[in-house]
């Protein structure tokens, strides 16, 4: 099945580090300035950290970062890509208007207000490197923005899908799956603390009855992105909701929904009601 099977393969991770260009001048003198860093995620989530649970790059795939700062001020923050077993990922980083391309682990960002950035991946590298990106700032600020992931196949038309920054979530949170026809439903999870978790899964079909129940492990900043009937025989040929619980600690989510070559994402539902059987 040739949909999330690809996004399973590991990255190597590159430390390179590159100052960038600046970019327009502001009326307060302030410079819009993007700078590419090798730096670690720090320890724990905090307020003003937010997760964008699916990157992807190479294989076919590219992942374009759009971010706006939604302040009166400037503000500063960073951009760290992470891999799946939770170490800096290495990404190329083609050049733009405020960015000499390059590879990164890290980037950080100044923008003046109003301003807008675009931060591209170069998606040319043969094999895949996947994982997740940590956007952090030291303030409640406002940054408005999301990331796009695009594959493109030879002789076909290209797919993309939008992925959401998301706020880490701390209780439960439901997936809706649909394995019915050609459609199948994943799921990307990213773990943006520095504490190994094991999530709950609680597997419901339509009726609301429980078919299956399973756990999640995920090490200290580690993400996973798989199809649920690859990893839940129970899933297959079924629809329903998958309940993960989260309670004490936060991951950052994603849903994802393929027919064939075609594909979407959508959002996780949070959900504080529901009790497991």
């Amino acid at each position: 099945m040739r949909t999330l099977k690809i996004l399973g393969l590991l990255a190597c991770v590159v430390s390179l580090s590159l100052s960038v260009a600046a970019g327009p001048q502001a009326p307060d003198t302030v410079k819009s300035v993007a700078t590419g860093t090798d730096v670690q995620p720090r320890d724990v989530v905090f307020a003003g950290t937010n997760v964008i649970p699916q990157v992807v790059d190479g294989a076919g795939w590219k992942t374009t970062f759009k971010l706006v700062n939604l302040e009166n001020h400037a503000v500063s923050f960073s951009l760290s890509f992470i891999g799946d077993d939770g170490f800096p990922l290495s990404l190329p980083i083609l050049d733009s208007a405020v960015i000499n391309g390059g590879n990164f682990t890290s980037i950080s960002f100044t923008l003046v207000t109003a301003a807008s950035i675009t931060i591209e991946t170069a998606g040319t590298a043969r094999g895949l490197a996947q994982g997740w990106a940590l956007m952090q700032r030291n303030s409640t600020d406002s940054i408005g923005g999301f990331a796009i992931f695009k594959f493109h196949a030879p002789g076909g038309q290209d797919q993309e899908a939008v992925v959401p920054i998301v706020d880490q979530f701390s209780g439960h949170f439901v997936l809706l799956f649909d394995n019915t026809s050609s459609f199948v439903s994943g799921i990307a999870i990213a773990n943006p603390t520095n504490t190994s978790v094991s999530i709950p899964v609680t597997i419901r079909d339509e009726t609301g009855q429980v078919i299956d129940q399973q756990f999640i492990a995920l090490g200290p900043f580690a993400h996973t992105a798989f199809n649920s009937p690859d990893r839940w025989p129970s899933t297959i040929g079924n629809a329903g909701g998958i309940e993960f619980l989260t309670s004490g600690f936060g991951v950052g989510a994603l849903g994802l929904r393929f027919n064939r070559f075609a594909f979407t994402s959508f959002p996780v539902l949070t959900n504080f009601n529901w009790l497991t059987q």
